[in-house]
C-alpha cells in the first residue's frame, strides 16, 4: 500500500518571500512539489515566546525534509545533518492536511501549535513542551493571539506577567487571572468567592493604569526567579468559603532583570484553577520611596485588635453583596446593548450602588472606588444617561480635599464629561465649546502640571496648535511633554509629532508587516508619488477617502501614484472582514494597538484620517495632505517629472 499522500496548509506569519507562501500554501507530496527543508525551516509558529533550533546556514543546507511515521502518524520531518529533527508537520486525524506543527531544540519537542477544530486549518491551540516548559494555551478564534490558558505553571504564570508589564500589554494579564467557573471549580463558594470576583474585577484596571505608567520594566527586561517565603499551603475544605482542598501561594515576589540590573515585582497571591496558577491582585512594583500598599493573603494572621478586625469583616460584609450586585447591572449592561432607555435605567441604579461602595470602604480601597465613580459617572455623562452627572463629578471633585492626584483625576474627567455633554446638546455651537474646551485644558496643566492626566491634556493643546498653523508653538508644547513625561505613551507619541513635523524635505522612514505577512517599506515605492494613508475601519471619513484614492489610482494607474495604508484599527479580525468584503489594491500596514501602536506613536498620528503626500524620490511634499488637495498636489507631482 502507497503510503498516504496529505496536504500540508500552513497558517504561519512566515518570515519569508511571497513564493514560500506560494510553495507551501498546499503541496501535494506524491506530486513531488514538497517543500524544500530550507523553506520548511523558515516557518515561524504564530505565538510568541518559543525557544527552538535555528540552525546554521551549513546545517540548513544540509538539512532533509521526508515523510514519515511520527509519534504513529503521517509528518514531514525536518531533520538535520546528524539526523536530529528540527520540524515535523503532523496529520494527526488521517484528512491529509497538517494539523499539528511541531518545533525541537536539541532533538527534543519544546513547541507543539494544533488546529484542534476541524472545519479550520489554523492552529488555534500552543503548548510548550519539555525543556520548553508546561504552558498549554487556547486561541479561541484562531487569529494567532492566546485567549486562555488550559495550564500553566506558577513560574510561568509570574513571568507572564512580568511579560506582561513589559509589553504594555493589559490583554496578556487579563487572561492568566481566574474566571468565576475556575474558581468555583477550585472550591471557593459564598461571600469568600464574591469577595475573590472582586479582587479580580479591580486587578483588570489597576494592572492596566500600572503598565501604561510605570517606569521600571523596561522593554529589554526578562523574567529572572520567583521568590516566595515558603511552599504552596492549603486551604483546607470546610474552612471559611472553602468546599474542597485548595492549593495556594501567598507572598510571591519575582525578579526581573532589565539591563544588568535587577527588579522586584510583588505579586502577592497564586491560586491553583485545575492545572492552572491563577493571580488575583494586579502586581505592584515599589515607589521611589520603596513603598507598597498592603495585599491581601491566604495565610496571613488578621493584622490589628479585635476591634479593627471586627471592623474590617464588618466592611467586608457590607460591601459583598454590593460587589454582586454591580457585577449583575455589568451583565444587564452588556445585554441592553444599544437600548437607551434600559442603559440608562441601569445607569440610575449603578451609580448609587457605587457611592455606597465607596462610603463603605476605607484607605485605599476608598480611593480605588472613588475612581470607579467618578470613571463610571463621567461615561455615563458622555453617553447622555445620567442628567446629573456633572454636578455629581463635580461635588466628588471638592470632595477629593487635599488628595492632589484624585483632585486631579475628578478635575480631568469634569472637563471631557462637560465638552462631550455640551457638544450632544441640540443647536450646540461647537466652535464657543472647543475655545472653552481648550481653555479648561490649559487651566488644567497650570493648575496640575506633574498629574498623567496633563500628558493627554497637554497633547490636545499641541494638536489645535499644529492643525492652527502654528507648528513652532506645537513643537514646544510636544517637546514638553516628552520632558514631563519621558517613557510613557504620551511622550512617545508626542516625539513621534515633533519627527513628523520635520519630515518635508526629507524620506519617510516607515517599514512594517503588511496584513500579508510581507515586509512593506516606504523606501521601496521610489519612481512616483505614494501617498500614506493613516486610516481605521470606524472612521467614516476615513472610508469616504479610500473610494476616492482608488479612483485617482485607477485614473493614473498603480504605476505613476502608489498608495501604503497604515491601518490603525485595534481589532485585526474586523480589520480583515472589512478588506474581504471591500479589497484595496495597495498594501496594508498593521500593529496591534491601534492609535497606540507603533505605528501611530513613531509619528505621533491623533487624529484621523492622516495622510502624507511623498514625491517620486520618496521625501515628503505634504504632511497633511487633505483629500480636497490630493488630485491637484498629485497633478502638479505627476509633471514635474
Amino acid at each position: 500500500m502507497p503510503a498516504t499522500v496529505f496536504k500540508l496548509v500552513l497558517s504561519y506569519r512566515p518570515r519569508c518571500l511571497a513564493a514560500l507562501v506560494a510553495t507551501l500554501a498546499v503541496v501535494a507530496v506524491a506530486r513531488g512539489a514538497a517543500p524544500t527543508a530550507e523553506e520548511a525551516l523558515k516557518l515561524e509558529p504564530r505565538q510568541k515566546g518559543a525557544e527552538f533550533d535555528r540552525p546554521s546556514p551549513d546545517d540548513v543546507r544540509a538539512a532533509t525534509i521526508k515523510q514519515e511515521k511520527f509519534d504513529g502518524v503521517d509528518a514531514l520531518v525536518v531533520r538535520g545533518p546528524d539526523g536530529r529533527i528540527f520540524r515535523a508537520f503532523a496529520d494527526t486525524n488521517g484528512d491529509r492536511v497538517v494539523d499539528r506543527w511541531s518545533f525541537f531544540k536539541d532533538g527534543l519537542e519544546v513547541f507543539r501549535e494544533m488546529a484542534t477544530n476541524p472545519k479550520e486549518t489554523k492552529a488555534n491551540e500552543a503548548r510548550w513542551l519539555n525543556s520548553g516548559g508546561s504552558r498549554w494555551g487556547v486561541d479561541s478564534n484562531a487569529d494567532g493571539t492566546l485567549d486562555a490558558w488550559k495550564t500553566i505553571s506558577a513560574e510561568e504564570a509570574t513571568a507572564e506577567i512580568v511579560n506582561a508589564l513589559r509589553d504594555r500589554d493589559p490583554a496578556a494579564f487579563v487572561r492568566l487571572l481566574p474566571t468565576r467557573a475556575e474558581l468555583e471549580s477550585a472550591g471557593f463558594t459564598g461571600p469568600r468567592l464574591d469577595e475573590l470576583l472582586g479582587r479580580v474585577t479591580a486587578a483588570r484596571e489597576q494592572f492596566a493604569k500600572l503598565a501604561a505608567s510605570q517606569k521600571k520594566i523596561g522593554p529589554q527586561a526578562t523574567w529572572a526567579s520567583m521568590l516566595t517565603p515558603q511552599s504552596p499551603g492549603v486551604l483546607p475544605a470546610g474552612s471559611p468559603g472553602v468546599v474542597q482542598d485548595i492549593t495556594a501561594y501567598d507572598n510571591i515576589v519575582v525578579l526581573a532583570e532589565d539591563g544588568g540590573s535587577g527588579v522586584q515585582v510583588v505579586v502577592g497571591s497564586l491560586v491553583r484553577c485545575g492545572d492552572a496558577w491563577r493571580p488575583l491582585d494586579a502586581p505592584q512594583l515599589a515607589g521611589d520611596d520603596g513603598r507598597l500598599a498592603d495585599m491581601p493573603a491566604f495565610f496571613a494572621p488578621a493584622l490589628g485588635g479585635p476591634t479593627a478586625g471586627t471592623a474590617v469583616a464588618a466592611a467586608d460584609e457590607q460591601i459583598r453583596p454590593l460587589l454582586t450586585k454591580l457585577r449583575e447591572i455589568d451583565t444587564a449592561m452588556t445585554a441592553a446593548g444599544g437600548n437607551v432607555a434600559a442603559r440608562r435605567k441601569l445607569a440610575g441604579q449603578h451609580v448609587p450602588l457605587l457611592e455606597e461602595v465607596v462610603a463603605a470602604s476605607a484607605g485605599t480601597d476608598r480611593e480605588f472606588w472613588t475612581r470607579q465613580l467618578v470613571e463610571t459617572v463621567a461615561a455615563y455623562v458622555q453617553e447622555g444617561l445620567l442628567p446629573d452627572g456633572l454636578a455629581l463629578l463635580e461635588k466628588l471633585g471638592d470632595e477629593a480635599g487635599d488628595n492632589d492626584e484624585l483632585a486631579a483625576f475628578v478635575s480631568f474627567r469634569v472637563i471631557q464629561a462637560r465638552y462631550a455633554a455640551g457638544m450632544d446638546k441640540p443647536g450646540a455651537d461647537f466652535e464657543k465649546l472647543q475655545d472653552a474646551w481648550f481653555a479648561d485644558l490649559a487651566t488644567f496643566v497650570d493648575a496640575h502640571p506633574t498629574a498623567s492626566e496633563s500628558a493627554e491634556a497637554m497633547l490636545q493643546l499641541a494638536f489645535r496648535d499644529e492643525f492652527s498653523g502654528r507648528d513652532e508653538d506645537a513643537i514646544d508644547r510636544y517637546t514638553a511633554i516628552t520632558t514631563a513625561f519621558p517613557g510613557t505613551p504620551h511622550a512617545r507619541k508626542a516625539a513621534g509629532a515633533v519627527r513628523r513635523l520635520g519630515t518635508v524635505g526629507k524620506p519617510l522612514d516607515l517599514t512594517g508587516k503588511g496584513l500579508d505577512g510581507k515586509d512593506v517599506s516606504a523606501a521601496a515605492f521610489k519612481g512616483g508619488p505614494v501617498l500614506v494613508h493613516f486610516w481605521s475601519t470606524d472612521c467614516e471619513p476615513c472610508k469616504v477617502d479610500l473610494a476616492q484614492i482608488r479612483e485617482l489610482q485607477a485614473k493614473y494607474g498603480p504605476r505613476k501614484f502608489a498608495c501604503i495604508g497604515v491601518a490603525l484599527d485595534s481589532d485585526r479580525a474586523r480589520l480583515a472582514a472589512f478588506l474581504r468584503e471591500k479589497p484595496l489594491p495597495w498594501p496594508q500596514l498593521h500593529e496591534d494597538g491601534g492609535l497606540d501602536s507603533r505605528l501611530a506613536e513613531s509619528f505621533g498620528i491623533l487624529a484621523l484620517p492622516t495622510m502624507i503626500l511623498l514625491d517620486a524620490d520618496g521625501n515628503v511634499v505634504d504632511r497633511n495632505v487633505s483629500i480636497t488637495d490630493l488630485e491637484r498636489k498629485l497633478t502638479a507631482l505627476l509633471e514635474e517629472k
